[in-house]
């Protein structure tokens, strides 16, 4: 009898640390305030888009990039060891996920804030489609992204971060100059 109380007790127990564990709340990326958010590297105003990048710091504070290529820079001048996570967005849906987790398209000729050219997406799948649709770009993994040049290109948004047009639907004559313009938004 002793050893079926000691076993219920160690279920309990075992359960009980089981859900404080779980009890943990996984970090969220919070929301762009457009017009005051400004970049931590190249203090441009932060549009509420699908290039914006953010930092949660282990210390509670959050930094936010108009572009993953000066969340690069900051994290090569920085270092990782006081970054909780690294949040990117999805280029179809805007949804904000873990850059560990994601895939990255580049290419010399997509549009971004300063020029990176690397549009973020949850899924590979929709990278690969992304790729295939456009019939240009290098598929990268989160640990390729260390490996890249971060070269900027010329052909940045340099209209003050105008992420009409294309993205949404329109024209291929916004400010994003075609590059995207098979985009369309869900």
């Amino acid at each position: 009898m002793k050893t079926l109380k000691m076993a219920i007790l160690s279920v309990v127990v075992g359960m009980g640390l089981l859900l404080v564990g779980c009890g943990k709340e996984e970090p969220q990326a919070v929301a762009i305030q457009e017009g005051v958010d400004k970049c931590e590297v190249c203090h441009m105003h932060v549009p509420d888009d699908y290039n914006a990048t953010q930092i949660l710091l282990k210390d509670g504070r959050t930094l936010k990039f108009d572009d993953i290529g000066c969340m690069n820079e900051w994290v090569t001048q920085n270092g990782v060891e006081n970054i909780n996570v690294q949040f990117v967005r999805d280029y179809n849906t805007e949804e904000w996920f873990n850059a560990e987790q994601g895939a990255f398209v580049y290419d010399s000729t997509l549009t971004t804030p300063m020029g990176y050219g690397i549009y973020s997406f949850k899924e590979a799948p929709a990278a690969e489609k992304f790729i295939q649709d456009r019939g240009t770009g290098t598929l990268m993994k989160y640990d390729d992204l260390a490996k890249h040049s971060w070269e900027r290109s010329m052909s940045h948004d340099q209209a003050g971060h105008d992420s009409q047009g294309s993205h949404d639907g329109g024209s291929s004559s916004s400010t994003h100059g075609g590059t995207d313009s098979q985009h369309t938004k869900h």
